[in-house]
C-alpha cells in the first residue's frame, strides 16, 4: 500500500485514562480503505492492551516513571505517594494557565519540585517517544518523512472552539523539545531523574518547538470514521462517546464526500466513566456498616480504585461483584447501583442530553426529508447495559423517525493483521482512528491550511 498523495496524518487522543493514537493518509476518509488505518502500539509492555498507553506520572524517591511502570512505582510506594492519574481533567477549566502553574500537591511531588504544568508536559513527552516508537516499528510509517499531526479533545467550552487550543499547543510545544532531547530515555522503564527532569523542563520552556497542531473535538472525531458508509444509508448519525472523564455527544449529515457536524446537537458532560467509578465506591462503602473509622474506609476506597475494573464489569454484565483483601469480602450488586439515587441522577443527565442530540439531529433530517437517524456508541463506557438501552429504547419526540443503532467496532477490527487486540477496544481507538481518518474541514482550531508537518517520522 502507499499513502495518498496529501501525506500522513496522525491522531492524538490524551484520554483520561490511557492515552491513543493513529494515522492514516490525509485524504483517505474521502476513499477509505481499512488498509490504511494505522492504530499505534504505544504500551511496549502495556499490562492491559498495547494500543492502550496508562495516563500517569509517579515521583517516586529520585525518579520519575511513567505508564505502567508509574502504577508500580506508586505501589511500590505503598501509601507514601500517588501517581498523578486523570490529569485530562485538569485541562477543562477555566483558567488552564493559573491552574497549571499551580504547584503539584505534596501527595503526588513530595519534594514538591514539580508544578502541574511540568508534570504534563512530562507526560506528554513520554508519550510522544512512545509513538516515535511505534511508528518506527511499523514499515509504513518509518517511511514517512512527517505527519500533520492532531489532537482530540472535548468540547469543554460549549461553541468554544479555540479558548484552549493556544494553551494545548504551548504544552506540547515544551514536550517535544523535551521529547527530543531525552528520546529513549523517556521510555525506559525505570524512568528518568529528578534531575534530568529539572535540567530539561528548563530547557524546553526556554527554547520550546515552533509547530502547528489540528484540535478536533472527539465526538467529531469518533463520528468522523462512523459517518464511513453513510452514504449508502441513513446519512444522519449520532454519536455518544464515553470516556472516563467526559462523556460527548455529536451528531453530523453525511452528503456525497461532505460531511457536517451539527453543532446545535454538540454536548459535552463532565461525568463519564470516572464519575460511575465514585458512585461505585459510595455505595460499597455506604454497605461497610461496621468500617466506620476513616483509616478502614480510606483503606476500603483504596481498594475498590484498584480493583474497580473488575468490579465494575462484575456489577454491569454479571449483576453482581465482590471485593475482597484477605478474609474480608464485601457484595455489591447491579440492583443496588440501579436504585441508587446518584446513579439515577447521572443515567438521567445522559438521557436528557442524549434526547437533546437526537432532537437536534431529527430537525435537520426533517429539514432533508428525511426519517432515518443511526445512533452509535464508542469509547470505554460504549458497551455498559445502562449506555446500550440509552441508544436502543423508542426516541422521545421522535416517534416519526426510525432510530437504527450501529454496531461500535466493524468487521475490519477483527482482521488477523491486529493480532486480537484491536476489536476489544476498539470503541477507546475510535477516537484517535477518526480523528486521523477526519476531512479537514472537521477540525475545530488548527484547520488544514494552517496546519504543518511538525514532528519527523
Amino acid at each position: 500500500m502507499s499513502a495518498a498523495g496529501g501525506g500522513w496524518t496522525l491522531c492524538i487522543d490524551f484520554g483520561t485514562a490511557f492515552s491513543k493514537a493513529a494515522a492514516a493518509p490525509s485524504d483517505s476518509w474521502a476513499r477509505f480503505d481499512p488498509a490504511w488505518v494505522r492504530p499505534l502500539m504505544l504500551a511496549e509492555d502495556g499490562a492491559y492492551n498495547p494500543f492502550l498507553l496508562e495516563s500517569a506520572v509517579c515521583v517516586a524517591d529520585d525518579r520519575i516513571a511513567f505508564g505502567a511502570a508509574a502504577g508500580l512505582a506508586e505501589a511500590a510506594g505503598k501509601g507514601a505517594r500517588m501517581a498523578l492519574r486523570s490529569f485530562k481533567t485538569l485541562l477543562s477549566v477555566s483558567d488552564l494557565d493559573r491552574a497549571l502553574n499551580t504547584g503539584a500537591p505534596s501527595s503526588i511531588d513530595p519534594n514538591r519540585l514539580f508544578t502541574m504544568r511540568d508534570l504534563i508536559v512530562l507526560y506528554l513527552a513520554y508519550l510522544l517517544a512512545a509513538i516515535d516508537r511505534a511508528t518506527a516499528l511499523d514499515p509504513e510509517l518509518a517511511a514517512v518523512e512527517a505527519f500533520h499531526w492532531r489532537y482530540a479533545a472535548p468540547a469543554w467550552r460549549s461553541g468554544d472552539s479555540a479558548g484552549l487550543h493556544g494553551s494545548i499547543v504551548a504544552l506540547f510545544a515544551e514536550a517535544q523539545a523535551l521529547a527530543e532531547a531525552l528520546g529513549d530515555e523517556l521510555l525506559a522503564p525505570e524512568g528518568i531523574s529528578l534531575a534530568q527532569a529539572e535540567q530539561q523542563l528548563i530547557a524546553a520552556q526556554q527554547a520550546p518547538q515552533t509547530l502547528a497542531l489540528g484540535l478536533i473535538f472527539e465526538a467529531t472525531a469518533a463520528a468522523a470514521y462512523s459517518a464511513i458508509g453513510l452514504e449508502h444509508s441513513a446519512p444522519h448519525l449520532v454519536v455518544l462517546d464515553m470516556g472516563a472523564g467526559t462523556t460527548d455527544i455529536a451528531a453530523i449529515f453525511r452528503s456525497g464526500a461532505r460531511v457536517t457536524e451539527l453543532a446545535p446537537a454538540r454536548v459535552t458532560l463532565k461525568h463519564a466513566g470516572d464519575h460511575l467509578d465514585r458512585i461505585i465506591a459510595n455505595l460499597a462503602l455506604s454497605g461497610a456498616g461496621a468500617e466506620r473509622s476513616p483509616e478502614r474506609r480510606a483503606m476500603l476506597w483504596n481498594l475498590l480504585m484498584r480493583q474497580m475494573r473488575e468490579i465494575k464489569e462484575g456489577i454491569l454484565y454479571d449483576g453482581r461483584a465482590v471485593l475482597r483483601h484477605g478474609q474480608y469480602a464485601l457484595a455489591i450488586k447491579s440492583a443496588d447501583l440501579e436504585r441508587d439515587r446518584d446513579f439515577r441522577s447521572f443515567v438521567t443527565e445522559l438521557a436528557y442530553a442524549f434526547d437533546h442530540s437526537l432532537a437536534a439531529a431529527c430537525a435537520h433530517a426533517r429539514q432533508q426529508k428525511r426519517n432515518e437517524i443511526q445512533v452509535i456508541a464508542v469509547g470505554g463506557g460504549a458497551d455498559a447495559p445502562f449506555v446500550q438501552k440509552l441508544i436502543r429504547r423508542p426516541p422521545r419526540g421522535a416517534a416519526k423517525f426510525k432510530i437504527t443503532p450501529r454496531p461500535a467496532t466493524p468487521d475490519w477490527a477483527h482482521t488477523p493483521e491486529f493480532g486480537g487486540n484491536l476489536a476489544p477496544v476498539f470503541p477507546q481507538l475510535a477516537i484517535a482512528i477518526g480523528g486521523a481518518l477526519a476531512p479537514g474541514g472537521m477540525l475545530a482550531a488548527g484547520g488544514e491550511g494552517d496546519q504543518s508537518e511538525i514532528r519527523s517520522g
